[in-house]
């Protein structure tokens, strides 16, 4: 059985790819060093806390989000990671431009079901 500290260290190496960082930019945005970054991404080392709520940070998820390795919904990879790119882009905006945003999406949607050119 995988430990947590691997399936932690997978899915930060997994968003840190989707959002193409590498380790030194990541680690620099979290506020640690490269090394450490590696050792958590290997589960050499488990982090504390406060790295992995400045990890969750710096790749702009929840630091819940960044622990939903076992709930994944949709086994589809290339669907997860445009639905991921979308949550990350959406995530680092504010509370009135997400609401915006997904009301812009519910009418693409609705003139999309409709088959009318936007």
């Amino acid at each position: 059985m995988e430990t947590v500290g691997v399936k932690l260290g997978r899915e930060i190496r997994r968003l840190r790819n989707l959002n193409k960082l590498s380790q030194e930019e990541l680690a620099f945005r979290a506020g640690i060093s490269a090394a450490h970054l590696g050792q958590i991404e290997r589960a050499a080392k488990n982090p504390t806390v406060e790295t992995v709520a400045g990890i969750a940070a710096a790749l702009g998820v929840t630091m819940a989000e960044l622990f939903s390795f076992d709930t994944e919904i949709n086994t589809n990879e290339k669907t997860n990671t445009i639905l991921n790119k979308i949550i990350s882009q959406a995530s680092s905006l504010d509370e009135e431009n997400q609401k915006e945003l997904l009301r812009m999406m519910r009418i693409f949607r609705r003139v999309h079901k409709r088959g009318t050119a936007i």
